[in-house]
């Protein structure tokens, strides 16, 4: 069976969904690789099974880390990716921080959070309060980089289980 789902990438510029797209997608990382300008659509499959899950992953462009909360945007995703810079700690603020305010349009999809450049160890910036404080949070928390292939497809795989499993509760 295959099944075509959408996935969005959420989180501040610079913190690296555009790596951890291009890494899942088409297995390369570009060090030179500056910010998008729009939205990219890829796709991303994963074999679950009997099904194949093609993930259609919604990266935003831009610089407005705003732009990417609205319902357009949003509207019609099966599931969610979370980005956060683990040597910007502000990264990871803005999302919970969106969590808290945004809560009622981003609804309880399937979501991941990506704590994402885990290989830049002497620049590691995050706080236990922040780790704590996500942990609270509906999501599944992995350290990944995309730079070193570290985690991220564990990423994606846990996303699309989430997506299988809340498939199956409302059918």
């Amino acid at each position: 069976m295959r099944l075509r789902r959408k996935v969005c990438l959420l989180g501040a510029p610079d913190v690296g969904k555009t790596s951890l797209v291009r890494r899942f997608v088409e297995d390369s990382f570009d060090e030179g690789f500056t910010s998008s300008i729009d939205v990219g659509i890829s796709k991303g499959v994963l074999q679950l099974g009997d099904v194949e899950l093609q993930m259609m992953l919604w990266d935003p462009g831009g610089n407005e880390p705003w732009a990417q909360y609205n319902r357009s945007f949003i509207s019609g995703a099966s599931g969610l990716v979370f980005v956060a810079d683990t040597t910007r700690p502000q990264t990871l603020d803005h999302l919970l921080e969106v969590q808290v305010k945004e809560r009622g349009f981003l609804g309880n999809r399937p979501s991941v959070l990506v704590l994402n450049k885990v290989d830049l160890t002497d620049r590691y910036a995050l706080t236990k309060w922040q780790i704590d404080a996500a942990g609270l949070i509906d999501w599944h928390t992995v350290k990944a980089s995309a730079q070193s292939c570290e985690n991220f497809r564990e990423a994606f795989g846990e996303l699309a289980v989430m997506m299988l499993e809340a498939r199956k509760v409302s059918a």
